[in-house]
């Protein structure tokens, strides 16, 4: 509506230029017809020039009247007082008719064809937004601003509450699966909104540099630390286990033997390697 009172009063200024022209041809078809009818009789070819002067301006005037009918009939500004109030009408049918269930996405699509002229696209990386600015068929400008989704590394950035309890429980030497337990337990979430799982954890160690929780024991030893010290194989170490003769503890089944010895238990098994016709010494390389 804005709109349209701006073309109005557009076509206001032109009207009243169109007026001034025809006032101005007006009076010169006055001042035309003036001369003739003041000119003697008797002076036959003045009074034909100056009757061919006065029709030739009052056809200048009709053509000028008839182009500027043309000129009006071609704008069509102007609209009664009905068409304003049906156009009013259409403005407050037209959001229950977007938002009514029966409103496919398809024709909301063509409504926006009719409504929108054109939209530029500004996007700004350092603000992390899109700028929309719309033109309304209307005439109307509008900007809208759209945040940017994250990078998805973003999107899956844990918080610093969730690292925190990974920390404090890797190192209170509990396993990726016993960490996930914890943080499901207390009905925490992943960044994706689902249940923590064990390769979960090793994602977030090995993501944020959270180290390992350690669960030997200082004063424990592997098999190849055993058979190093004793400079024996692999497989005595495990003989031994196998016999019981070593105090050993393994969080699984599958997972690895540490060996915890005593003093004596050292020098019980050094006496046995060395009366042992059967035990060969193997030193074992440090890298293995």
């Amino acid at each position: 509506m804005r709109a349209l009172k701006e073309l109005e009063q557009r076509s206001e200024v032109i009207d009243r230029q169109w007026g001034m022209r025809i006032e101005r041809l007006e009076y010169q078809a006055q001042l035309a017809q003036r001369r003739y009818e003041e000119v003697d009789p008797s002076y036959r070819l003045v009074a034909a020039t100056l009757e061919k002067r006065w029709n030739e301006a009052l056809e200048e005037l009709q053509r000028l009247k008839d182009d500027y009918q043309k000129h009006r009939q071609q704008q069509g500004f102007e609209l009664t007082g009905q068409q304003k109030a049906e156009l009013l009408a259409l403005a407050e049918d037209l959001p229950r008719l977007w938002r009514a269930q029966t409103t496919s996405a398809k024709d909301r699509k063509r409504m926006l064809r009719l409504l929108i002229k054109d939209v530029t696209v500004e996007k700004r990386r350092s603000e992390r937004k899109v700028f929309l600015h719309i033109r309304w068929q209307g005439g109307a400008l509008e900007d809208l601003s759209v945040d940017l989704p994250l990078p998805m590394p973003e999107r899956l950035r844990y918080s610093e509450t969730i690292l925190t309890q990974v920390r404090t429980l890797a190192s209170s030497a509990r396993t990726d699966q016993q960490i996930a337990a914890a943080l499901n337990q207390q009905q925490l979430r992943s960044a994706t909104g689902n249940a923590f799982t064990k390769s979960m954890i090793q994602w977030i160690r090995y993501r944020y540099g959270i180290p390992a929780p350690v669960f030997k024991r200082p004063e424990e030893l592997t098999v190849k630390e055993l058979a190093r010290r004793f400079s024996i194989g692999i497989g005595v170490v495990h003989y031994w286990i196998q016999r019981g003769h070593l105090a050993v503890r393994r969080l699984t089944q599958r997972a690895p033997y540490w060996i915890t010895i005593t003093s004596e238990k050292e020098a019980e098994l050094k006496d046995w390697i060395a009366r042992s016709s059967r035990i060969k010494m193997e030193p074992i390389p440090k890298g293995s």
